[in-house]
Parts: C-alpha cells; structure tokens; sequence
C-alpha cells in the first residue's frame, strides 16, 4: 500500500511538471504580446521604446542602421488597455520621433519605419 502512495505521488509530480513546462505553448503566451517590425532606413542607431498612456516607457529594443527588427511588445504593456506611443531615440542625436498615439491589441503586428530624414515615424499594418 505504501509503494502504491508513492508510486501514484511521483506519477502525480512528474504529469504537474510537465503541464507547467508546457503551460506557455498551450495556452499560447505570445498571443498576448504583440510585435513590431521596425524599419530603420536611417543612418542613425534607434533605440526603440514603447510609451503608455500613463508616461512609463520601456526599451523593446536596438535596431541598427539599415537593418528590419521585429520587436515585442511585452502583454504587460498591451494588457493595460488603451493607446501607446512608439518612440526611436536615435544615438548621439537629439531626435526622437515618435508614432503618436496608437492601440494596439495582443496578437497584433504592425510595422513601423523610420526614413532617412528621421523626423517622423510612419505605421502600417506589418505585411
């Protein structure tokens, strides 16, 4: 009887590990994210921040001159509801363009480029 309770302990513990392990890829945990393809057509390093409705910014990434990134945006900040600001806070410059105001919803991408002359960032829908 006392093989059987630990038999059945141990087959209990291994199944709730694994579900755990498994947790993120069943309930699919990068829906709530969503993602940004930033263009960097400048020549210029951008650093790119995400901006909520209440000031707090936070870094999502460096996209280098020239290069395609693709961004996150952590649920943390799409779960908290309404508008964002995309900001490009470029190296050694004092420019930093912004989308202005945009909602943006978990499972979305959108793609946001930065031109040659630096002084605007445009969206569109990420192909």
């Amino acid at each position: 009887m006392m093989l059987f309770r630990r038999l059945s302990l141990a087959l209990a513990m291994a199944t709730l590990s694994t579900v755990a392990g498994c947790g993120r890829f069943m309930h699919g945990g990068s829906g709530d994210e969503a993602q940004i393809v930033f263009v960097n057509q400048s020549l210029d390093q951008a650093d790119v921040y995400v901006v909520g409705g209440a000031g707090q910014s936070q870094r999502i990434g460096t996209v280098f001159p020239g290069r395609t990134e693709t961004l996150t945006i952590p649920s943390s900040v799409v779960a908290s509801g309404g508008t964002v600001n995309i900001v490009a806070r470029l190296l050694a410059r004092s420019l930093a363009p912004r989308t202005g105001p945009i909602t943006i919803s978990g499972g979305q991408q959108l793609q946001v480029t930065l031109p040659p002359d630096e002084r605007t960032l445009t969206i569109l829908p990420a192909p």
